[in-house]
């Protein structure tokens, strides 16, 4: 009876709780890369909850369609923006606004064609079409800055997720598609794929804040506190993705890989350093590459986008 008796109480409590929390609308944009899968490990974890929070996740391709479900109002924030959407947008008078950073450098993306195929370096991209996720992305800014620094004129195809990029790249809609790991390193130790090139080959990009967190002006001032408790919660479940091994048993499924995998991808593609939230880098090479790739009108400097930041990470 007694037992009966804590036990519901305890369903009580638990009830209670979740009556209590707030729903937080997220955009995801690559369901099962590891940057991305934070928020899945934090949630699984409980530092969402700890935080009254339940997270309802919006899967997206990156750049402009994660943009445009930030400022429909269809989620609160976005995660893993790529900054050059995000600068154009701010500047054509979008109410969009950068709640913390979400990748420094470009430690993870690579670039690859079909094992047949005739490329063999960068420079055999020359006239050749290379994917990259959507306009505005993290992705979109490597590329064009990758081709550039290898000074190689290639078509640049949006090309979606990971999985569409290779469909794209294995049926020759494309020449060279592009991932993140996990995507496609079963297939590259199996020969099927090679890389061409790798974000960590562009200098200039190393030290910048490529993607960032995002939100609307009118969701920072309406739920401040939500989302500032989001951040708090988003850092905790960072923290724990590094330090904890379990983390790598929470994100092995949402990756569809095994935890052996898990770990690969976190510590040879993902260091912790470049995954810090608090700070925005290198702004003004970020608005200089918004200029030249036509995401800006006319030349801008950090203080004409100050607004747009509104850094809310511990």
């Amino acid at each position: 009876m007694k037992n009966a008796m804590v036990s519901a109480a305890f369903a009580a409590m638990v009830f209670t709780g979740s009556a209590q929390a707030e729903v937080f609308k997220l955009a995801v944009p690559q369901k099962g890369a590891w940057e991305t899968g934070i928020a899945y490990i934090g949630e699984k974890a409980g530092f969402f909850k700890a935080e009254g929070i339940d997270i309802d996740p919006l899967y997206t391709r990156g750049g402009a369609e994660t943009v445009q479900a930030v400022l429909s109002g269809s989620v609160d924030l976005a995660i893993a923006n790529g900054i050059l959407g995000t600068i154009g947008s701010y500047v054509k008078g979008a109410p969009i606004r950068i709640t913390g950073a979400s990748m420094t450098g470009t430690p993870e993306v690579f670039w690859y064609v079909r094992s047949d195929s005739e490329i063999k370096s960068v420079k055999d991209l020359a006239g050749k079409s290379v994917g990259f996720s959507q306009q505005g992305s993290s992705t979109h800014l490597i590329v064009m800055e990758a081709l550039k620094h290898f000074g190689v004129n290639a078509k640049v195809v949006p090309s979606g997720t990971p999985p569409t990029s290779y469909t794209m790249t294995m049926s020759k809609q494309i020449d060279a598609g592009w991932a993140v790991p996990p995507f496609n390193l079963d297939r590259l130790t199996k020969g099927e794929l090679r890389i061409v090139f790798t974000g960590l080959e562009v200098p200039s990009l190393q030290n910048q804040t490529t993607r960032v967190h995002v939100t609307s002006a009118n969701v920072l001032n309406g739920k401040r506190d939500l989302l500032v408790r989001f951040h708090r919660a988003l850092q905790k479940s960072l923290d724990f993705a590094y330090a904890d091994d379990k983390a790598l048993e929470i994100y092995a499924p949402y990756g569809s890989v095994d935890v052996a995998t898990a770990r690969t991808v976190r510590d040879k593609f993902h260091p912790k350093a470049n995954m810090q939230m608090a700070k925005i880098n290198d702004l003004e090479r970020s608005l200089q590459q918004a200029l030249e790739f036509k995401f800006l009108e006319k030349p801008a400097k950090p203080d004409d986008v100050k607004g747009m930041i509104d850094i809310l990470a511990p």
